[in-house]
């Protein structure tokens, strides 16, 4: 990389020291984040272009500083289909139902070609990537026929897969039903499928999905805690996450993340997370390792939403 330019979230302190070891320009952009041996070019909406410009002129000097004996551009390539906002979403189920955009989408839930939905956020772990843990949850979640919506930097791990790649959706083992449904609206808005993976956004984009299951309970008159989805950081690493997590808790959903929260230190929190809060929002906490046993949790709870609300388990 040439440049790395930055603003004040998930931003790791060791950066400045790890730009130095090459030719690439570590760039702050807002007042009250710097950091030593960065550079800091100011950014303001009022002259984005100008400002911008700026920082592509900074990349293409520090090209010229590049040392091929450094550099490792990999080989293989992967095209993806990302940034559905809410607004996508239903434009492209329109092209399915003009009056009712929404009813696709709840009649394959309800039919079972789509079992559940589940987010999956949050950040790569170095600890956790040896696992290839995010890989195998959302792959095997696909094979249940489990819609996987992505957000933040988890995406880039499916992204690499191929996962979010239309032409590559017969390339992984994808339930039939779902497959039938990510087929007909990808090919009902012009692309050969819509990806195995849908990807909605940034970190700071996951209110995009609550967005989206407001407009499910309300349509169908249930709690969002009734629904059958699932929220998952199966990588856990930022305080962020947490924080994201709590609000998927509040809204009702079971939550799972790997690592476990370092919670065991308060008897109090531990019991209110994984057991007490399902009786006051519906959340419930599920904290599992074991990529091969969270489908199992998962798709348990996915079941249990499924039977209170008298669809086919």
């Amino acid at each position: 990389m040439e440049a790395m330019v930055v603003d004040f979230q998930c931003i790791w302190p060791i950066l400045g020291q790890v730009a130095s070891c090459y030719h690439t320009k570590l760039i702050t952009t807002v007042p009250y984040v710097k950091i030593p041996g960065a550079l800091h070019i100011e950014f303001s909406p009022e002259h984005a272009d100008e400002i911008a410009e700026k920082i592509i002129n900074e990349a293409i000097g520090a090209y010229a500083n590049r040392d091929p004996a450094r550099v490792n551009i990999p080989s293989e390539v992967s095209e993806i289909f990302a940034g559905f906002s809410v607004e996508a979403i239903v434009g492209a189920l329109s092209k399915l139902n003009k009056n009712d955009p929404l009813q696709p989408l709840i009649d394959n839930i309800v039919n079972g070609n789509i079992y559940g939905v589940v987010g999956i956020v949050g950040c790569p772990n170095p600890k956790e990537r040896r696992k290839l843990y995010t890989e195998r949850l959302v792959k095997g979640l696909l094979k249940n026929n489990v819609m996987v919506i992505v957000t933040g930097c988890t995406a880039h791990i499916t992204a690499q897969e191929g996962l979010m790649d239309p032409s590559k959706i017969d390339s992984f083992e994808i339930g039939s039903g779902l497959k039938a449904v990510l087929k007909a609206v990808g090919q009902a808005s012009g692309l050969p499928s819509l990806p195995a993976v849908i990807h909605m956004g940034s970190c700071v984009d996951n209110s995009r999905i609550g967005v989206l299951l407001k407009a499910l309970s309300e349509k169908l008159g249930v709690k969002v805690s009734d629904l059958p989805v699932v929220a998952s950081a199966p990588e856990l690493i930022t305080e962020k996450a947490v924080a994201i997590g709590t609000w998927a808790l509040g809204l009702g959903l079971p939550v799972h993340v790997a690592p476990a929260l370092r919670i065991e230190g308060s008897k109090t929190v531990t019991e209110v997370l994984t057991s007490g809060l399902k009786d006051i929002t519906g959340g419930v906490l599920i904290q599992e390792e074991d990529p091969d046993v969270a489908i199992e949790a998962i798709l348990g709870k996915i079941r249990e939403k499924r039977l209170a609300l008298k669809l086919n388990a």
